[in-house]
């Protein structure tokens, strides 16, 4: 028996043509991609968006969470204050001259 070496030699023609047949198939289904990049452009957008709503949430409660906190200081003092005791006004003796102002405890 004798041994045959069968190789297979490919010329530029035929590297040409297997190209050029990938290339045509290769991009069949071009038109599905272009609307999968469109999905998710679009859905990175509405990703930037919620991202911007939330920020801005966050934001308005911070604001929320201060004013609360100031308005809670303030009913904290008015407390205090009305807890203390108040000065007593007492009205002149009779007979005594009426004072053009107001005495310090009666502002």
């Amino acid at each position: 028996m004798s041994v045959t070496n069968n190789k297979a030699s490919l010329g530029c023609g035929t590297l040409i043509l297997i190209a050029l047949i990938v290339m045509i198939f290769g991009n069949a289904d071009r038109g599905d991609d272009k609307n999968l990049k469109n999905q998710l452009s679009t859905v990175q957008s509405e990703v930037g968006n919620l991202q911007t709503d939330i920020d801005s949430l966050k934001s308005d409660i911070k604001n929320q969470t201060d004013t609360l906190s100031k308005i809670k200081e303030s009913l904290e003092e008015i407390n205090k204050r009305a807890s203390q005791a108040r000065p007593r006004v007492v009205p002149p003796a009779p007979g005594m001259p009426t004072p053009e102002a107001p005495l310090p405890e009666n502002r």
